[in-house]
């Protein structure tokens, strides 16, 4: 089933139950439980509130018997939040603004916002209609805590199951929460988290990693699909190639140059940069970030810079070689005003070396902005595992 692109995914349901008893000499006390029974995915999460009702942590909850963590202040409510009805949870980031979703609000390590790279505990991205619902929880359990009479009990019920499966045109409570797709949704390839981001590039939430090397790689491979299915011709194939490699290259030079302070003289070379153009774009990588784009490719400097000349004959030129291409190239078996007849092996070279090339600066850039360690760790774990229990 193909998704719409910024669609609302409506909230999966179920009830907070306020079980409070109140005894003869005006003692309170209450209990707070969460019930769901519909057919929908439901994934359940807790975070504490202040009495005054806004989010101020997050709660890890263990199993059965086991306690959870404190509260970071005193005489928090535990406020229980269900996910929508993909079992997902939407995040808007306190920084940029922007939405985004995973299947989790997580108590055990921080999120990481998929665009501007914000690292925070996870309570400061929830969205404007989650803050409503603690609110409303919030008061919700207070005034009860007040009505009740001396030696009586009350149950109060906040019912998402009605909301969600009310057909109406009437507008709903500003509490009932829901999310929003967005336009790319991808699992880690470092951590194996789900993430679902507008745009193509971005952060992975729960790990800090970055999806750019996988997408282009994901891409590249799907030229070399093409090429041998005879889809698309070498020379074809070669101008996508770049393209993918400049759109990655830009990305990871973007965030660089937003993200670490630098003068302006420093900054404004990257502006308008063509990242095809190897040589320039390497020595600025190099004397900006420490970053060596060919580091172990000695043996193919010469022809990657070819294959990228070649690309500009196939793009501008219509395959025909130029005085310039000539003269540039090093290439001393092409004439200016033939056609180039580009090989599926050169193709295949190519995209391999382009590859590399990411590779690199993906690596050199996760020493520079470091990934959150926790899900990486674990997902080693279970790699490890299923390893053992496949030998």
């Amino acid at each position: 089933m193909k998704r719409t692109d910024f669609s609302e995914v409506g909230h999966t349901g179920g009830k907070a139950t306020f079980s409070i008893r109140c005894d003869e000499e005006g003692r309170v006390s209450y209990q707070i439980g969460y019930s769901h029974s519909s057919p929908r995915p439901m994934s359940l999460v807790g975070v504490y509130a202040h009495p005054d009702g806004f989010a101020c942590g997050n709660i890890v909850l263990g199993g059965i018997g086991q306690p959870w963590n404190p509260p970071p202040l005193p005489n928090c409510i535990a406020v229980f939040m269900a996910s929508d009805s993909q079992g997902k949870f939407g995040h808007e980031c306190p920084e940029c603004k922007k939405h985004f979703r995973t299947d989790n609000i997580p108590s055990k390590f921080p999120l990481t916002c998929p665009y501007c790279g914000l690292r925070a505990e996870s309570f400061h991205f929830l969205t404007p209609p989650q803050k409503a619902y603690i609110a409303h929880y919030v008061e919700s359990l207070n005034r009860a805590l007040i009505e009740v009479p001396a030696g009586a009990a009350a149950e109060v019920v906040i019912d998402m199951d009605v909301i969600a499966d009310s057909v109406t045109d009437e507008p709903r409570p500003d509490f009932y929460y829901t999310s929003t797709t967005q336009q790319t949704e991808f699992k880690c390839a470092v951590c194996n988290s789900y993430n679902d981001i507008r745009g193509r590039y971005g952060y992975c939430a729960s790990c800090g990693w970055r999806n750019t090397s996988e997408s282009q790689k994901v891409a590249q491979d799907r030229i070399r699909d093409q090429i041998k299915s005879g889809v698309l011709s070498a020379s074809d194939a070669v101008k996508q190639a770049v393209s993918e490699f400049d759109s990655a290259a830009r990305d990871f030079a973007d965030q660089l140059t937003t993200r670490i302070p630098m003068k302006e003289s420093r900054r404004k070379p990257f502006e308008g940069l063509l990242f095809h153009n190897l040589d320039k774009f390497d020595g600025l990588m190099k004397t900006c970030f420490d970053i060596d784009l060919l580091k172990g490719m000695s043996a193919d400097h010469d022809f990657v810079r070819l294959m990228f000349l070649r690309r500009h004959v196939y793009e501008h030129d219509g395959g025909v070689a130029t005085r310039r291409y000539v003269a540039n190239s090093g290439d001393t078996q092409t004439e200016e005003g033939v056609l180039i007849r580009e090989t599926v092996e050169n193709a295949h070279r190519f995209i391999g070396c382009l590859n590399r090339m990411v590779a690199t600066l993906e690596k050199d850039f996760h020493e520079i902005f470091k990934p959150e360690p926790f899900c990486i760790d674990i997902e080693n774990e279970r790699k490890t595992r299923m390893g053992k229990r496949n030998s």
